[in-house]
């Protein structure tokens, strides 16, 4: 079917357009050149009535012999079938590309099919990876919030371990500060017990010089004695008397020699006890209850001694007396 407007001028000037380029004047060619329009039908109408038409006009003129008007006839059924032989082939070639087009449909058509169904599969695999992923959000959010009370707990398990960290070494320190007390109460308790120690040593010591100075005092009264009793015979029973005393003298420093001796028996056996008790402070504290308690002893008996050697010297001034009155 022509486009509108397609006249068989169109079409001859075409053809002609053609011939003066040297060009074959197909019907595909003069449809090139008219712009890719017009039916091929239409062309080969209008080109049949123009080749009448030259040839009518031929015939009237009479110009041309019989021999060019068959060769001419010829070359026109030539062309005539090479241009159908043409057309022949270009319909077959289309009829093969509409074909291969057909198959080509075909094929995409399967393609098409097998995409909308892998489309299928795959909305359906999404929809699943859409309920998947929407129960992961909520075990997401679930988790989110199992570790926000986690992380709660860690915090408050971290202060409660703050804390008592503070408290376990508030005691360290409550405990280093009643070691330093012990250690002091026990370098007190030593230092005590030293002192005690020293001066029960020095009046051990005092007792000892005083029992030594006794001691010689009795030698002094018993020389005495002696040399009265050669001076004055008739004084022999007052000096055996006397002579009886100062043994007696010496009986009781012997006594207290070994009273001495005891004091100094205990207070070896109050540093063993005292050595003895340092692990525990109620024993260092018998203890040291104990060396006082022996010491007042050990001082009441030295008031004793004291008071026996002030009496033994007012018998001696007595007795002195008498003697210096016996003399006169």
């Amino acid at each position: 079917m022509a486009r509108t407007g397609l006249t068989r001028i169109d079409v001859k000037r075409a053809r002609d357009a053609l011939l003066a380029q040297g060009q074959h004047t197909s019907i595909d060619a003069i449809r090139i050149a008219l712009g890719n329009t017009g039916s091929k039908t239409t062309i080969h109408r209008y080109l049949k009535e123009l080749e009448e038409d030259e040839g009518a006009s031929l015939t009237r003129a009479g110009s041309l012999s019989d021999a060019i008007q068959d060769l001419v006839a010829r070359l026109a059924a030539r062309l005539h079938e090479e241009a159908q032989a043409l057309v022949d082939r270009q319909a077959a070639a289309a009829a093969a590309q509409r074909q291969q087009a057909q198959s080509e449909i075909a094929r995409l058509g399967a393609e098409l099919a097998t995409v909308r169904e892998q489309l299928s599969g795959a909305t359906a695999a999404l929809c699943a990876e859409q309920e998947a992923h929407a129960g992961t959000r909520v075990a997401l959010h679930q988790r989110d919030l199992d570790v926000d009370r986690l992380t709660q707990q860690v915090g408050d398990q971290t202060e409660r371990v703050a804390e008592q960290e503070g408290f376990r070494l508030s005691l360290e320190a409550k405990l280093v500060h009643a070691r330093d007390a012990l250690e002091h109460f026990r370098t007190a308790a030593r230092e005590q017990r030293e002192q005690e120690a020293r001066r029960h040593e020095q009046q051990v010591q005092q007792v000892q010089a005083e029992l030594r100075q006794a001691n010689q005092t009795a030698i002094v009264r018993q020389n005495e004695i002696t040399q009265l009793n050669r001076d004055n015979a008739r004084l022999v029973a007052e000096a055996t008397a006397t002579t009886r005393l100062a043994r007696d003298q010496q009986a009781h420093g012997e006594a207290l020699q070994s009273a001495l001796n005891r004091a100094l028996t205990d207070r070896a056996r109050a540093e063993a006890e005292r050595d003895a008790a340092q692990a525990a402070a109620d024993a260092r504290a018998a203890e040291l209850l104990q060396v006082r308690e022996a010491r007042d002893s050990l001082r009441a008996d030295l008031t004793k001694l004291a008071a026996q050697l002030e009496a033994q010297q007012q018998l001696l001034v007595d007795y002195r007396m008498r003697l210096g009155g016996a003399a006169g």
